[in-house]
């Protein structure tokens, strides 16, 4: 008798055998087949048990090589369940972290998302019109913070200082305007640096406008950051290179808007304050944008997405970085920000500051951390002073140094 199903099984030859060998044989071969069984079992642990005598073997069907690859192994639901603890676990550890340390974190964070915000419009500013670019971006910025306010988004159209929120408007467009146009022709790490210098016309706007008293340490420190800006321009060259003083103009006016934000904190809300500037910057944009419009490529499609998502992450972060940490400690943070302008610059655009650009920068930061720091404990000494005489603490929201971040 012929067995083609075990592969281990010899033929008898032609002559067949006699019918007790036969008997026999198979007999063997059946123990032999229940003993294979019950060991393969053991040996996949199906089989917990010890005592063999009390295991019934059941035949095993045996498959073909096509019908065992169809047979995909069962998915288990302890990678997801692991996923889920290690999430708890790091939102836990998160949230024990002392505030100082998630903001920073977060502003670092946020910084790091304003340069790749900044690169893209570096990268695709050369081939369409800047203010296409800046119109989209506004757009997607405003769709994307309509969802907070619905609830009160009619009121927060209603204001007593309609000539205040369209001059913070106009003092925005120019500030953003200039600033990302000295981009377009400017290092990455010199524009961030110039964008430094804004603490020095901030000090006099103070003075001049808001009829703030300036103490000696606070003056000292813009002249030393004056000086660093200086070195910054070189001004002993044959020609001030114009896009530096685009973006010195960018801080200035920049000033304006932080002042325009001081003066209505008190009685406008932020979502009024955020909504006035957008319609103020996509009515501005939309005229030019439309004359001297250009498709987007597939490619630059994907870049001023990434200049909309990006730009209103940072806009979050650094919001949040300043809600639950304090300036003091979030103020030598700043240096990050040109540390990572070099390094987006050196990676993306191959550029490589000289060592006037770096002198310079080092001092205008500097200089900026110390003004801030000394700010900053003013800021908490005078909010003591209110919560002592039972006055409610309010906090101050941080002016921005970045013109991107609007």
């Amino acid at each position: 008798m012929k067995r083609d199903s075990d592969p281990g099984f010899e033929p008898a030859g032609e002559f067949p055998a006699a019918p007790s060998e036969v008997v026999q044989h198979e007999a063997a071969s059946s123990a032999c087949e229940a003993s294979e069984g019950a060991d393969g079992a053991l040996r996949h642990g199906i089989v917990e048990t010890p005592e063999f005598a009390t295991v019934t073997a059941s035949p095993v069907p045996t498959l073909s090589g096509a019908q065992s690859t169809a047979i995909a192994p069962a998915r288990s639901p302890f990678g997801r369940q692991r996923l889920y603890t290690l999430g708890a676990h790091s939102r836990a550890r998160w949230q024990a972290a002392p505030d100082n340390l998630r903001g920073s974190a977060l502003l670092v964070l946020s910084i790091a998302v304003f340069s790749a915000m900044m690169a893209a419009i570096k990268a695709i500013g050369t081939n369409l019109p800047l203010t296409e670019i800046l119109l989209i971006r506004q757009a997607m910025l405003t769709l994307l913070i309509l969802p907070f306010f619905k609830e009160d988004l009619t009121a927060a159209f209603r204001t007593g200082h309609l000539g205040l929120q369209l001059l913070r408007g106009l003092f925005a467009l120019g500030s953003q305007f200039t600033y990302f146009l000295a981009l377009l022709y400017l290092p990455l790490a010199e524009m961030t640096a110039l964008g430094f210098s804004q603490v020095i016309f901030m000090t006099l706007t103070a003075v001049i406008v808001l009829k703030e008293t300036v103490g000696l340490r606070r003056w000292l420190a813009t002249g030393v950051a004056f000086i660093g800006v200086l070195i910054m321009l070189r001004p002993t060259d044959a020609a001030l290179d114009p896009y530096a003083l685009l973006a010195i103009l960018s801080a200035i006016l920049l000033c304006g808007v932080t002042v325009f934000i001081r003066l209505m904190a008190a009685t406008e809300s932020t979502a009024s304050l955020l909504l006035y500037q957008s319609a103020v910057l996509c009515a501005a944009y939309l005229g030019p944008a439309v004359i001297w419009w250009e498709w987007p490529s597939a490619v630059e499609w994907t870049l001023l997405l990434v200049i909309g998502i990006a730009g209103t992450i940072g806009q979050y972060l650094f919001t949040v970085a300043f809600k639950i940490a304090e300036t003091s400690a979030l103020a030598p943070l700043e240096f990050t920000r040109l540390l990572i302008a070099i390094i987006v610059g050196y990676l993306i655009f191959a550029e490589v500051p000289d060592v006037t650009t770096m002198l310079g920068a080092l001092i205008v930061v500097g200089s900026t951390i110390y003004t801030v720091r000394r700010n900053a404990a003013a800021d908490t000494r005078a909010a003591a002073g209110k919560v002592g005489a039972g006055e409610s603490k309010k906090a101050v929201p941080p002016s921005d140094t970045d013109p991107g971040a609007m």
